[in-house]
């Protein structure tokens, strides 16, 4: 683990007053600009030929995250409500996996990656929590970067469970302004790796 400071960043940290509002009001566009601004930071990955399907990687940085939270705000959003909500979560690296079934992953594979894991751990995993099996970190350098917090949830359509989403928060001050890899281990041995390029990220 290493520390910078904040000169050493692409990205801003802390975000100034101007530039919270700058992004404030790019989310609040609601439109192509706000998704011009955010496609840096979403990778969309081609399906495997076999097994659970990494579909898409974020990486939002402190800027970018004010955007989205902006984007997924209907009216009444305010810019002094952004500023808050900014303060409230600190400078942090977010981390976003979307898993996908497929024809050779499907929910019969994910409870079995559930009841895998409650074997392991000694603890009674709910197939909804199969996302479990996964392993997702951020490294530079072939280094760990320790995070916050890891969280998941399974997601849905209307013919039921279809997938998960996996996050994880980083304290902004431990990731450097250079290549960062987002990395997923799956249960049947892929080995995924979406890079970003935080030099060239605000």
């Amino acid at each position: 683990m290493f520390l910078l400071s904040a000169q050493c960043f692409a990205f801003e940290l802390p975000l100034s007053d101007h530039v919270l509002r700058e992004a404030y009001f790019i989310g609040q566009h609601h439109d192509a600009s706000t998704e011009a601004a955010l496609k840096p930071y979403i990778h969309h990955l081609p399906v495997p030929r076999s097994g659970p399907y990494i579909s898409e990687i974020r990486l939002l940085t402190p800027y970018a995250q004010v955007i989205d939270v902006s984007n997924s705000q209907s009216t009444g959003y305010s810019a002094q409500q952004a500023a808050a909500d900014y303060h409230t979560r600190t400078d942090t690296i977010l981390v976003r996996v979307r898993i996908e079934f497929t024809a050779t992953y499907n929910l019969l594979e994910a409870e079995n990656d559930a009841n895998s894991v409650s074997a392991k751990r000694g603890i009674k995993i709910r197939r909804e929590d199969f996302w479990r099996a996964f392993q997702v970190g951020l490294a530079q350098k072939d280094d760990w970067i320790e995070p916050f917090s890891i969280d998941g949830e399974a997601t849905y359509s209307d013919l039921g469970m279809n997938g998960a989403l996996i996050w994880i928060i980083c304290d902004a001050h431990d990731v450097a302004s250079e290549l960062a890899s987002v990395e997923v281990f799956a249960p049947d041995g892929q080995h995924v790796i979406s890079d970003f390029d935080l030099a060239s990220l605000r």
